[in-house]
């Protein structure tokens, strides 16, 4: 087996805590491993996680000596759980934390890693699972004028610098009539921004479906379907699963056909019952082209009363890496801030890079280690 799938394995084995069978895969690869930073984490990461923390800090250390960027983050969450005795660390945490330091050390300090952009705050759908039904914004449209504008801001963005871009955030966006061209526009003037977009599936006719197709560099046009026995798909989306679903069968033929070419992923919020499989089932039965993905419950910073409660983790957040812009022109803490009750800027007034670079805002991303010690409403999201 290829180092590099050992070592996907043994990263998976820490997630899943079997942590006698990661250092099994590791004895078994040592001598192939000799001069292997990779290899060498992951070790330091078993004996911290096996309670060996003297052990994994000397490593991670002489790892972090090399100048290696990657061996001085592993490093810092290292030495940072290390002086948390009281959070039980696990591999999820780790890497979680992992995540958020990497960017940390990345130009993702200064310049975001996504940007939503809410053209027009519509949906027909009334989703349980989602603030829009009690927004106040409902109907507001952002300006071209303003659109302009913030993707003329973006264009400041190193060329260099990958980021992703998504013209919704509490929305359809393919109730908007501009979105093509909005997305034009983007592919035009920022060629290096990946744009993607998000549905409930029911918009989408043929000619809907062959101008999406055409949006270049999409990284997935993403369907929440949620639901697949009528009635309960009536209520938790106000809408008809019928009409939904022809038009999936048009997108998937145009899949089939070669003329959709980008990722289509079909996602369910889940309930931890047997409908989540059968869901899976469903999708993969009737859209084997399609993937799926079942999603916990969104708190929405705590702004849905939600049907799954999960712990908060002791992580940072990525999405503190991220700029999300209302249809009014102001700029959510996060897309987690559905109704905009924690505003950080106002591009109407101001530049979007300075907003994301804003003292506040950067000291949250650059200081702050978990959103446990964010304050509200970071240590309320569990998303």
């Amino acid at each position: 087996m290829p180092l590099n799938q050992t070592f996907a394995r043994i990263e998976s084995c820490l997630h899943r805590g079997e942590l006698a069978l990661a250092e099994q895969l590791l004895h078994s690869i040592r001598w192939s491993t000799l001069n292997s930073p990779p290899a060498h984490r992951l070790h330091a990461l078993l004996w911290q996680l096996q309670g060996k923390t003297e052990a994994a800090l000397k490593a991670f250390s002489r790892l972090a000596q090399e100048k290696d960027t990657e061996g001085a983050a592993w490093l810092a969450v290292a030495q940072y759980y290390a002086a948390q005795p009281g959070v039980t660390l696990t591999a999820p945490i780790f890497f979680g934390q992992l995540a958020v330091e990497r960017l940390r050390r990345s130009p993702y300090m200064d310049y975001p890693l996504e940007v939503h952009i809410e053209t027009l705050t519509s949906c027909n759908a009334t989703c349980s699972f989602c603030p829009y039904p009690t927004l106040d914004r409902i109907g507001t449209k952002m300006s071209d004028a303003l659109i302009d504008r913030i993707i003329g801001d973006l264009e400041a963005i190193p060329r260099t610098l990958p980021f992703g871009i998504s013209p919704f955030k509490v929305n359809d966006p393919l109730i908007d009539k501009r979105i093509f061209d909005v997305c034009a526009q983007i592919n035009r003037r920022l060629p290096n921004a990946r744009p993607r977009l998000f549905t409930n599936g029911s918009p989408l006719t043929d000619a809907i479906i062959e101008r999406v197709a055409r949006i270049e560099r999409l990284q997935h046009l993403w369907i929440s379907l949620n639901e697949i026995e009528p009635e309960t798909y009536q209520t938790v989306m106000g809408l008809p699963l019928a009409r939904t679903l022809k038009c999936m069968d048009r997108l998937h033929c145009a899949v089939v056909a070669g003329r959709f070419t980008h990722p289509v992923i079909v996602s369910r919020v889940r309930d931890c019952s047997s409908a989540d499989d059968a869901f899976v089932a469903f999708v993969q039965q009737r859209y084997p082209r399609f993937s799926t993905s079942v999603m916990p419950y969104a708190s929405w910073a705590g702004q849905i009363v939600t049907a799954e409660t999960l712990a908060i983790p002791p992580t940072g957040c990525g999405r503190w890496f991220e700029l999300s812009i209302m249809s009014t022109g102001q700029v959510a803490l996060c897309c987690m801030d559905g109704e905009g009750k924690h505003v950080i800027g106002n591009v109407t007034t101001e530049n979007a890079l300075a907003i994301y670079n804003q003292a506040s805002y950067r000291r949250l991303r650059q200081d702050t280690a978990t959103r446990l010690g964010a304050g509200s409403p970071c240590d309320r999201c569990f998303q």
